[in-house]
């Protein structure tokens, strides 16, 4: 059975001075697992998650 899904997964992290994104694509192989290939992060997937962040920044902050 072949499948055409795949996922794409961004990872996050904060250091002192900026966002940094790692993404992978992740696809079902014949085993049942998932291989992972690394991915560049698409520019306007980098600003919208950047823009949510910095929304939910002064409410996470703030608690």
């Amino acid at each position: 059975m072949h499948s055409t899904e795949a996922y794409r997964i961004t990872y996050i992290t904060l250091d002192e001075v900026q966002l940094h994104f790692e993404t992978e694509i992740a696809i079902p192989d014949e085993d049942g697992g998932l291989a992972l290939l690394r991915a560049a992060t698409p520019p306007a997937e980098r600003r919208a998650l950047r823009e949510l962040i910095c929304e939910q920044a002064p409410a996470v902050l703030s608690a």
